[in-house]
């Protein structure tokens, strides 16, 4: 290691802990080269995907000074970063002399071509989460490249490094508290299947993608087999069945899919078209439901598995992401629910039917159910929306939602 990688050392050793740390705790993988995002991330062209907050600017401006190659700029950062990656280096490459090298070879790789694996850092998160996840796919490499050449010792830093994600997987298919018994078999069964035939699995790695992201899915596939040999058909609870079809579906990819409970998250995933309101407050139904309780524990499907490389379920920046936009979309609710309270009786009665239908229902059927005149099902259906759209435009705590998503 050169005198400049052993300073950084030291004073890695001595900094402060960044301000997203994750407590000596392997977090789980994800791919940086899309960075910190929630599953579904946006198309580049989209604006939201610019939108900076205020906290992580000045994050963004010094990566951008670095990045123009001023040697002050340059060091300057170094010596900023170099605390995260040297605490993901400790936590993921062992001790020791393996630590150093890790560090040493992390840091070169992190400040190639102008800091060029930081490049699509876009400031939805600190820049040390961002660099601590980067650090997490340099190492996953430097773990492949030992397990081609030495491969008892690459299983060991294989096992070190995936241990918290294999698991993660395995509780994502079998989440239930009676199933800790089972999980920790198949953690058993995941660790044989890459060993098995000279690490056979492991080898047919061809380079396409991330390897944290091949081996996550390799996981994934051995988990889906084996749901495929014990689970039985899932059926939905009686009192889901009564619910409208969009209810049931989000009922389905929350709770068998295991997709966030987010209307950003879902609209991906729900078949046909549904505006945000719709969905979120379909979702406000949904939670009032009590969280299935049965034997069964996980979906089968296989064309609508869970993105498991973009998944951050369990890294600190998501779980404030996701606290954030909970929050938002509870205030947000709250907020339509007041509204739906100061419309007059005819009003609610038809924002009711409109609500609860899977699909909205024509103005004549309205009319039917609400026993009045068409014509007055369409200057109903003009008070109501003009009133929502009122709210949408001026409410700064809607206004802050849909930002949101």
């Amino acid at each position: 290691m050169g005198p400049v990688a052993q300073a950084l050392v030291d004073q890695a050793q001595t900094a402060e802990q960044p301000e997203f740390q994750s407590r000596h705790k392997i977090v789980p993988m994800r791919n940086a080269a899309e960075g910190p995002l929630p599953a579904g991330t946006r198309d580049s062209n989209d604006s939201s995907r610019e939108r900076l907050t205020s906290e992580h600017s000045g994050d963004v401006a010094r990566l951008s000074a670095a990045r123009t190659g001023n040697a002050a700029r340059v060091a300057e950062f170094i010596r900023d970063i170099s605390s995260a990656v040297w605490k993901s280096c400790c936590v993921l490459a062992g001790n020791g002399n393996e630590t150093r090298e890790a560090f040493s070879e992390v840091m070169a790789a992190l400040s190639a071509n102008r800091f060029a694996r930081l490049a699509s850092y876009t400031g939805r998160s600190s820049i040390h989460t961002f660099v601590a996840l980067v650090t997490r796919d340099l190492i996953a490499e430097r773990v492949l490249r030992l397990m081609q050449s030495e491969p008892e010792q690459g299983w060991m830093a294989f096992e070190r490094l995936f241990q918290a994600d294999i698991q993660r997987v395995i509780r994502k298919r079998f989440p239930h508290s009676s199933a800790e018994e089972t999980r920790r078999d198949l953690y058993q069964d995941v660790c044989l299947a890459f060993i098995d035939n000279d690490y056979r699995r492991i080898r047919t790695y061809s380079g396409n993608g991330s390897f944290a992201g091949f081996v996550l899915r390799s996981v994934d596939h051995l988990m889906i087999d084996a749901l495929r040999e014990n689970l039985p058909r899932r059926r939905l609870p009686a009192e889901v069945t009564k619910l409208p079809a969009l209810e049931q579906e989000i009922f389905k990819l929350v709770h068998w899919q295991g997709v966030v409970g987010r209307p950003d998250a879902l609209t991906p995933h729900l078949k046909g078209a549904h505006d945000t309101t719709e969905i979120a407050m379909a979702l406000s139904r949904v939670r009032q439901l009590p969280a299935p309780v049965n034997g069964e524990v996980a979906s089968l499907s296989i064309s609508e598995t869970v993105d498991l490389v973009a998944s951050d379920e369990h890294s600190p920046e998501a779980a404030i992401l996701c606290a954030e936009e909970d929050s938002r979309l509870d205030a947000a609710l709250e907020v339509l629910r007041d509204v739906a309270a100061r419309l007059s009786g005819s009003e609610r009665l038809y924002l009711s039917i409109v609500l609860s239908a899977a699909e909205t229902p024509a103005p004549r059927e309205i009319a039917r159910l609400m026993r009045r005149p068409v014509e007055e099902i369409y200057k109903l259906r003009q008070r109501v929306l003009q009133q929502l759209r009122d709210v949408l435009s001026e409410n700064s705590t809607i206004k802050n939602w849909r930002a949101s998503v």
